[in-house]
């Protein structure tokens, strides 16, 4: 009876041996460290903002409201900052954040002729998007859908306006992988781990269905950039 009780004790300690190894070695956690595809080959768990992008682009817009092209232009070019991540293999958001300044002769009503003064229109308009990602090879094509917000300021000899605006933004663009950063081997590096060139095109919509009053400053976007991957 003693010598089986000891057998039992013994087994039991190596049991919990082995058992407090195997957390220390997984940093105390029972959830595997990588997953398994249909192969039957290991990979490592996709971890949420582990894909992080910063990025800036020209960006060229077109708006279809005739009052801003009576003004001012039809059109603007500038640039906008963007940061961007992944949640997971497939889906991620997207934060845009742009600003311009047009100035422009002011014109009489009553001669339709030029004067000395000048009219400004500023804008800022913020993007939040969800976006799909899907990775072919070398780049990677992405949609992107989500809240657009657009400050403005719309300056005349003779008046004022400003106001923020609520539409809805929709992208759709793909971003190239560049050799202008070398990939560091260390998987733990930090830093630029790589450069991609990005082209967009997109829609932002306001006054959806008629509904909303003012200026509409839905707008066709195009643009190209560079993004750091980090």
């Amino acid at each position: 009876m003693i010598g089986r009780s000891l057998m039992i004790l013994l087994v039991s300690v190596m049991t919990s041996t082995a058992w407090a190894a195997e957390e220390a070695g997984t940093g105390g956690s029972t959830e595997p460290a990588v997953a398994s595809d249909n192969g039957g080959k290991k990979r490592a768990k996709y971890k949420a903002f582990s894909d992080n992008m910063l990025g800036f682009m020209g960006v060229g817009e077109v708006w279809q409201d005739a009052a801003i092209a009576r003004v001012h232009r039809s059109s603007r070019f500038a640039g906008t900052g963007f940061y961007a991540a992944g949640i997971t293999p497939l889906f991620g958001i997207e934060v845009e954040l742009g600003y311009s300044r047009m100035t422009n002769p002011a014109v009489d009503k009553a001669s339709g002729q030029q004067t000395v003064d000048d009219t400004s229109f500023e804008m800022m308009p913020v993007a939040l998007d969800a976006t799909i990602r899907v990775e072919t090879g070398r780049s990677e094509v992405f949609f992107g859908m989500g809240p657009a917000i657009v400050a403005f300021n719309d300056r005349s000899p003779t008046n004022a306006i400003s106001g923020t605006k609520l539409g809805i933004d929709f992208r759709l663009g793909t971003r190239i992988r560049t050799w202008f950063v070398q990939e560091s081997i260390r998987h733990d590096a930090r830093g630029v781990k790589r450069m991609d060139f990005e082209l967009l095109l997109g829609r932002r919509q306001h006054q959806m269905f008629g509904v909303g009053k003012g200026l509409n400053l839905s707008a066709w976007r195009v643009g190209a950039g560079v993004v750091a991957r980090l």
